[in-house]
C-alpha cells in the first residue's frame, strides 16, 4: 500500500529476451569525460571484446564519444545489465586506477531502448555512426576507430563488429552503403 506523499524508489525491471537488439547509451558521471585520450578508447574496446567473448552477444554498432558511449547489441542468453555491469566495472577500474580517481565513472544506470523493427535498427545504426559528425567532433570523425562505421566502410572485417545484419537490411553494395551514410570512399 502506498502512503500519500511517499515516493517509491524501486527500480523498474528491464525487459529483455534472447535475440533482442538494444540501443544502449551510457554517460559519464555529471556528463564528465570517460575517455581522456585514445589509449582509453582502445582499452574500452579491448574490454568490450573480452566481455563479448564471455556473453556471446553481437555488436552491430558503437560510438565512443568523449563523455558517453553508444552500443547497439543483440543479446544471446545474458541480459544487457550483466553485459554492461561487467564491461563498465572493468573499464571503471582501469580508468580510476590510471587517473587515481575514486567514485563512479558512469552516471547512474545505462539507458536502453529495445529495437523491434528493421526501420528503427537502420535509423539507430545511422544515428550512432553520425554521432561525432552531429557533435562537430572532427578529431573523432577523422579516426573511424572510435565508431563501428570503420567496420562498414573498410572492406576488411573487424573482429568486434557484426556487420551482417545491417548489410542484409540495406541489401546494398559498398558504394551504396557509403552513399547511405553520406561519406566518400576513403580509397578514392
Amino acid at each position: 500500500m502506498f502512503m500519500k506523499g511517499v515516493v517509491s524508489l524501486a527500480r523498474k525491471k528491464r525487459f529483455w529476451f534472447p535475440g533482442a537488439i538494444f540501443h544502449i547509451t551510457a554517460r559519464g558521471n555529471r556528463r564528465q569525460n570517460i575517455f581522456l585520450n585514445d589509449t582509453d578508447r582502445v582499452s574500452y574496446l579491448n574490454f568490450l571484446k573480452e566481455v563479448k567473448k564471455v556473453h556471446g552477444f553481437k555488436l552491430h554498432a558503437y560510438c565512443l564519444m568523449s563523455n558517453h558511449v553508444h552500443l547497439i547489441i543483440e543479446i544471446n542468453d545474458s541480459p544487457p545489465s550483466s553485459i554492461l555491469q561487467q564491461l563498465h566495472t572493468k573499464y571503471s577500474k582501469y580508468f580510476n586506477s590510471k587517473y587515481e580517481y575514486t567514485g563512479h565513472l558512469f552516471q547512474g544506470r545505462y539507458h536502453d531502448e529495445i529495437i523491434l523493427n528493421r526501420e528503427y535498427f537502420l535509423t539507430a545504426c545511422k544515428y550512432v555512426h553520425k554521432n561525432p559528425e552531429r557533435a562537430n567532433l572532427k578529431r573523432l570523425l577523422s579516426n573511424h576507430l572510435w565508431t563501428s562505421h570503420s567496420a562498414y566502410i573498410n572492406k576488411e572485417l573487424d573482429p568486434i563488429v557484426d556487420t551482417e545484419l545491417l548489410r542484409e537490411y540495406l541489401m546494398v553494395t559498398y558504394e551504396e552503403f557509403m552513399k547511405y551514410h553520406d561519406v566518400e570512399d576513403p580509397a578514392t
